[in-house]
């Protein structure tokens, strides 16, 4: 087998791990992803299972959700639907390298559904939400290397008034 080869099948097993449902007391899930609004990392639409933009979602409210559950709680959380702030804009350049394009015209949406159980499997708590944070782009915001920071400062925001009590 070339390393080439074993390379390719490397990634994809990580990538293919990285989207598969986390074990710990958070589960996110992303129903019917490829009819989100815009989720995109690139002008040609990619598989959910190989969009990183719902990989690092899904790491990053694993991680925050998680300091909100007492032991034994835990968490499911339900994507319905995803708008990222900005537009995605095709390049017709040789590198072929699409920009997303962020304005406060695009702000950052969100659907989701949530149930919160004990440690029983009696529910707690259960809703839908839809977040949006139409001033994004006027908050101070740290890593601005980060694509998702607008997304993920909307999440953290919602965990914290959902379940911060």
């Amino acid at each position: 087998m070339s390393v080439r080869l074993c390379c390719l099948l490397l990634v994809s097993a990580y990538a293919s791990a990285a989207f598969a449902a986390h074990p710990g007391p958070v589960t996110v899930e992303f129903v019917d992803a490829e009819k989100f609004t815009d989720v995109k990392e690139r002008w040609l639409a990619s598989s959910p299972e190989k969009n990183g933009h719902l990989a690092a979602l899904r790491r990053h409210v694993e991680t925050k959700a998680a300091r909100y559950l007492a032991p034994g709680q835990s968490l499911r959380i339900e994507f319905t639907d995803i708008d990222l702030a900005g537009d995605l804009r095709p390049q017709l350049d040789p590198s072929l390298t699409d920009v997303r394009v962020v304005s406060s015209v695009y702000p950052p949406r969100m659907r989701l559904r949530y149930t919160l159980r004990d440690a029983g499997g009696q529910v707690l708590d259960s809703g839908e939400a839809r977040l949006s944070d139409i001033g994004f782009d006027t908050h101070s915001i740290g890593q601005a290397s980060d694509p998702l920071r607008y997304e993920k400062r909307m999440l953290n925001q919602w965990l914290r008034e959902q379940f911060d009590r």
